[in-house]
């Protein structure tokens, strides 16, 4: 299961290249793609629905993560 939290990290990271090229609104909608592709493709699963089902588990976690940081850092400044 470690590899999930590899994904998640993966994933923000991927999310926050590609905001540099789109528009930071669709940053959650870039972020539940890669999930799903990651989840059918990457995470082992039984069938297509428990690997879409894992993507987007895998997605809201990564932007979840990201509106938590983002959060403790206007706190912090």
């Amino acid at each position: 299961m470690y590899e999930a939290a590899f994904v998640v990290a993966v994933i923000m990271a991927l999310t926050q290249f590609v905001k540099g090229y789109i528009p930071g609104k669709y940053a959650p909608l870039v972020t539940l793609v890669l999930g799903i592709v990651a989840g059918i493709v990457y995470l082992p699963a039984a069938n297509i629905q428990e690997g879409i089902m894992n993507g987007v588990i895998i997605a809201l976690s990564a932007n979840g993560m990201f509106d938590v940081t983002k959060m403790l850092h206007k706190t912090t400044l």
